[in-house]
């Protein structure tokens, strides 16, 4: 898929599990995520309207599905293909991967492109609950 932008397999619908996986290599402190749309010569409405994030930790081997200060665990994306969205992270997460789960409750087709903000994780605490 030409375009520039990571496209799932699947129409994105309710209950859909595809996600875009980004490997840091090491932990990171990540403090926001950005999303947009492929654009595709504005053939189409090819954009995420929310998505979720899941984070490794090497610690505990297992992925969490991140939720915010005021307990969403749905993050609100784009509007439309062309405009950026930054979206901060509060709480900041702590992991070496990161996955970008597109959400929709209606089918629809998506393609992200997405940017993870934050700085090498150097704490000597390698575990927290």
């Amino acid at each position: 898929m030409r375009g520039g932008a990571w496209c799932p397999r699947s129409v994105i619908q309710e209950g859909t599990e595809e996600w875009l996986e980004i490997n840091l290599h090491r932990p990171f402190r990540i403090t926001a995520t950005e999303t947009q749309g492929r654009f595709g010569g504005g053939q189409g409405q090819e954009f995420a309207q929310s998505y979720q994030l899941e984070y490794w930790r090497a610690a505990t081997k297992t992925w969490h599905l991140y939720t915010n200060t005021t307990g969403h665990q749905v993050l609100q994306a784009n509007r439309n293909t062309y405009m950026a969205r930054k979206q901060s992270l509060q709480p900041a997460l702590v992991a070496s991967k990161v996955r970008f789960l597109p959400h929709s409750q209606h089918p629809r087709t998506v393609c992200m492109r997405v940017e993870v903000y934050g700085c090498p994780y150097t704490s000597p605490v390698q575990s927290y609950q």
